[in-house]
C-alpha cells in the first residue's frame, strides 16, 4: 500500500487529504486520522511535503467544522424536532436536549477547544455549537486552535516514526479506544443519574 501511495501524483494526494479531513467532520466515524498518519509517514520518507500535508488537513478540517456548524445554526432546531418525534426521541427527549443546550451555552468554548481530541464526538460538538448560536468567529478560532494542535501532533508522529509505522498505528488505535471507553462510561453514568433522578 505504501509503495502504491508513494507513486501517486502529489497534487492528487494533497487534494485527497483536504477532502479526507472534510469528510471526517461530515460523516463520522470516517477514519481521517489514519490517512493523515499514513501520508505523514510517507512524507517522512521524502515523497511528499509534510508542510503541505499539514496545511491540507487543517483546511479540510476547518471547512468541515464550519459546514456542520452552519447546518446546526440554520437548521438545528428543525432537525432536533424531527429526531425527537422519531424512535430516537425515546433515547433523547426534548427536555434532556434543552438541558444539554444550556450546559453547552455555558461551557461551549472549552468544549470546542477539546473538539479534535474526542473521536466520535467531533461532528456533534460542531452541530451543538451552531444549535446554541455560539458566534461563528468564536467557533472558527477555537476550532482552528484545536485542529492545529491535533493535526500537528499527527503529522509529527507519522513523519518521525520512520520505519516504525506499526508504533504510530498502534498508538492511534489505543488512544481512540481509551477515549471512546471514557465517553461510553460517562454516558452510562449520566444515563443512570438521569433515570435515578427521574424515578425520585
Amino acid at each position: 500500500m505504501f509503495e502504491w501511495l508513494s507513486s501517486r501524483e502529489p497534487l492528487l494526494v494533497y487534494t485527497f487529504l483536504l477532502f479526507n479531513a472534510l469528510f471526517e467532520s461530515l460523516f463520522p466515524p470516517y477514519p481521517s486520522d489514519a490517512f493523515v498518519l499514513v501520508f505523514a509517514f510517507i512524507a517522512g520518507q521524502g515523497h511528499y511535503s509534510p508542510y503541505v500535508v499539514f496545511t491540507c488537513t487543517v483546511v479540510g478540517s476547518i471547512a468541515g467544522i464550519m459546514i456542520i456548524y452552519t447546518i446546526g445554526k440554520n437548521r438545528g432546531n428543525e432537525l432536533v424536532q424531527f429526531f425527537s418525534k422519531s424512535f430516537l426521541g425515546k433515547f433523547f427527549p426534548l427536555r434532556l436536549i434543552e438541558r444539554a443546550k444550556q450546559k453547552f451555552t455555558k461551557r461551549g468554548d472549552f468544549i470546542i477547544i477539546l473538539n479534535r481530541f474526542l473521536p466520535g464526538m467531533r461532528a456533534p460538538i460542531c452541530f451543538a455549537a451552531g444549535l446554541v448560536k455560539i458566534k461563528s468567529k468564536t467557533v472558527f478560532l477555537y476550532s482552528f486552535i484545536s485542529v492545529i494542535i491535533w493535526n500537528l501532533f499527527l503529522v509529527i508522529v507519522g513523519f518521525s516514526v520512520g520505519a516504525s509505522w506499526q508504533e504510530a498505528s498502534h498508538f492511534l488505535r489505543e488512544y481512540n479506544v481509551i477515549v471512546l471507553c471514557i465517553l461510553i462510561a460517562m454516558l452510562v453514568i449520566f444515563t443512570l443519574l438521569y433515570f435515578t433522578k427521574r424515578k425520585r
